[in-house]
């Protein structure tokens, strides 16, 4: 059976990236390997011109290299949460295992939920700063002309429950969207 390929913004999206980018990371430097060693062999000596090839080859495997770093930091995001926050959100539109990052700080945000002009986040992760996020969205939207969004990010479950509900009495708007595609551009 094949495994369904996991988007952005599921449940599982970091766990299923990670396993992704390390195996091509992984691919990438054996490939330069590969290359130098023919290279060595067919010669008998390292100056060659699949030296210069392999060398290059190393450009994109640390570049590689770099995404597994960033993907092996993400923390592990709770299925049971998860499946709380998951049967209370009706039709919200949401966003799971986000991981946003900015030049300063990284923000682990279990659940993105969406309604109208009102963002609202929950993070499992008591290290996580919810002040300096909120901050961060409010920049990036400000970016992308995206005005009027109230952000607030919760760092305890309940009362971002109690928020979820709230927000499924509002009407809904067009730039929901918008506003979840940024969240995507800006997180791992």
């Amino acid at each position: 059976m094949k495994k369904q390929k996991v988007k952005k913004g599921e449940f599982g999206y970091p766990i299923y990236e990670k396993k992704k980018v390390i195996l091509l990371t992984a691919v990438y430097f054996l490939i330069s390997i590969a290359v130098f060693l023919l290279g060595y062999f067919s010669t008998g000596k390292k100056e060659n011109l699949l030296t210069v090839v392999a060398v290059l080859g190393l450009l994109p495997s640390s570049k590689s290299l770099v995404s597994a770093i960033m993907y092996i930091r993400i923390p592990k995001f709770s299925p049971g949460i998860y499946e709380e926050i998951a049967a209370k959100t009706g039709e919200l539109s949401v966003l799971y295992s986000m991981y946003l990052t900015s030049y300063k700080l990284n923000f682990p945000i279990t659940c993105f939920a969406i309604r109208g002009n009102n963002l609202i986040g929950y993070t499992e992760f008591k290290s996580c700063n919810t002040t300096a996020c909120e901050e961060h969205i409010k920049d990036m939207l400000k970016q992308n002309s995206l005005k009027n969004v109230t952000v607030k990010i919760f760092d305890e479950q309940k009362r971002f429950t109690e928020r979820l509900t709230q927000l499924q009495e509002l009407e809904g708007s067009k730039k929901e969207t918008d506003v979840l595609e940024l969240l995507c551009d800006i997180s791992l």
